[in-house]
């Protein structure tokens, strides 16, 4: 099956949450570590990979990567980047976030397996989802804390993905622990 993985990325300076354990530059450079393993990991699956920025550097890491394109939109945020990437798919898609130390082409094959029409949601363990596929457009987003449970009501006929390497994302500085103990940093 042909499908497109939109992964939204606004910069390389993220993780804020991660300031009072990481420094500015260990920040920059694990998320731009965390935004490759989950490129490729989706890349080796099978997938055209399209990174919806607004960022210069990310936009430049993108296209030296291969990688499609898609202007952030305005107004910014998540929700509505999703939506400008999966607009551009012509197939399959999947919305797969970029702080996943754990992800491996495998998830992303599960995912495509249990697909076949119906929507797939994978939650993070913090009660987000960490990925989101479909074949039709007009998906009601609906990210930030809690999202899992708002994406399950509003398509309560989706299939629900559970992995290791989609449940483990990379927000909080026990998270970062977490990762570490575990061998993926």
């Amino acid at each position: 099956m042909r499908f497109t993985a939109v992964v939204p990325i606004r910069s390389f300076d993220g993780l804020t949450r991660l300031s009072e354990a990481l420094s500015t530059e260990e920040r920059f450079a694990l998320m731009r570590r965390l935004a490759e393993r989950t490129c490729t990991a989706i890349a080796e699956a099978g997938a055209s990979v399209v990174i919806v920025t607004g960022d210069d550097e990310v936009r430049s890491w993108a296209s030296e990567s291969g990688f499609g394109l898609v202007d952030e939109p305005d107004p910014p945020g998540l929700d509505a980047a999703a939506a400008a990437g999966i607009a551009q798919a012509d197939d399959a898609w999947m919305v797969v976030h970029a702080d996943l130390p754990a992800i491996a082409p495998e998830d992303i094959e599960a995912a495509v397996t249990v697909l076949d029409g119906r929507s797939v949601l994978a939650p993070s363990h913090d009660g987000g989802t960490s990925l989101i596929a479909g074949s039709t457009p007009g998906f009601p987003f609906s990210y930030g804390v809690g999202s899992f449970h708002r994406h399950l009501a509003a398509v309560p006929d989706a299939a629900v993905l559970i992995r290791p390497g989609l449940a483990l994302d990379l927000d909080r500085p026990s998270d970062l622990d977490a990762i570490r103990r575990l061998g993926f940093l």
